[in-house]
């Protein structure tokens, strides 16, 4: 393989572990909100580091980011494994449907905000059947903490049956596409700038840019 070749690799590796990690570390620092409605959901700025490198670098380093941060949260993180699963299938998910969206785009005529689109549905669809999973099957007892916090925040009498479950599971779908929305257009403005400043030296233009561009955005 040319040195060339075995140098751009090492580039891209470190890149990625130096993304997730930064991720990994935000994630420990205070610097979350929950969700009112549903209180152990928390938005926070720590994809931020992991989506940025998606956009920036590519789907390999983005996905790599994605495993470091799991991988760190699993030693330093809370509600080890289940927080920080839930958290790599929601970041990995929406990941997926960003860069699906890319690929229709390059043949279809349909607009950037598609980005957004797909990285909410593939992350809602996902999250979706991983929090069944963990509200029926795997801990209980975070349903019923649900369904009290959603009965005291809306003024509604339930319980944690099919009709608690299925509210539990809709408002959850809602903090997470508003959790897309503050991960990826920040990250989209993060790699502009960093585009522009030089920092990708001699690599590809961020596909992201060159989607913006192509799309007169």
């Amino acid at each position: 393989m040319p040195r060339n070749s075995e140098a751009r690799i090492s580039l891209v590796i470190s890149i990625s572990t130096v993304f997730g990690a930064f991720s990994a570390v935000l994630a420990m620092m205070p610097f979350s909100f929950s969700f009112p409605l549903i209180p152990y959901l928390k938005f926070d700025i720590a994809e931020l580091p992991v989506v940025t490198a998606f956009l920036g670098f590519g789907p390999v380093p983005g996905f790599i980011s994605a495993l470091t941060y799991w991988l760190v949260l699993n030693v330093f993180g809370e509600w080890t494994p289940i927080g920080p699963a839930m958290k790599f299938i929601a970041v990995a998910s929406m990941l997926l449907g960003l860069w699906v969206s890319y690929k229709l785009a390059l043949r279809f005529r349909i607009p950037y905000i598609s980005v957004f689109i797909f990285g909410s549905l593939l992350r809602v669809l996902a999250t979706t059947v991983s929090n069944y999973l963990v509200l029926v099957v795997i801990a209980p007892f975070f349903l019923e903490f649900a369904v009290k916090s959603l009965s005291i925040t809306l003024g509604l009498e339930m319980e944690a049956g099919l009709g608690g479950l299925i509210l539990v599971l809709a408002f959850t779908a809602v903090y997470n596409v508003l959790h897309v929305a503050l991960s990826l257009f920040p990250s989209i403005f993060l790699v502009k700038n960093l585009s522009k400043q030089g920092l990708f030296l001699n690599l590809k233009q961020p596909w992201i840019i060159a989607l913006i561009k192509q799309k007169k955005i």
